[in-house]
């Protein structure tokens, strides 16, 4: 059988843990959450920066490539005429 002491001893115990466990959430991890949502927020937007500039590059080498094969395409003018 158990300790009357014990049995009024372990609830107290499991209050404490709690109200640690709760000031700690409350004093620690919930401000560090907004610091990692504000740093979460900077990458993404770096993120959708670099793939905008990695677009434009894309882009601008399809031109060139395109632009290119034109050049290319052009019939060469033949010095005679053709009758």
């Amino acid at each position: 059988m158990v300790n009357p002491f014990v049995r009024k001893f372990v609830p107290l115990v499991n209050f404490l843990i709690a109200t640690a466990a709760l000031g700690f959430q409350v004093g620690v991890l919930y401000p560090w959450h907004h610091q990692l949502e504000q740093r979460f927020n900077e990458l993404e937007h770096k993120q959708e920066q670099k793939l905008e500039d990695y677009h434009q590059t894309k882009m601008q080498t399809m031109k060139n490539i395109e632009e290119k094969l034109l050049t290319l395409n052009v019939p060469k003018e033949s010095t005679t005429s053709p009758k």
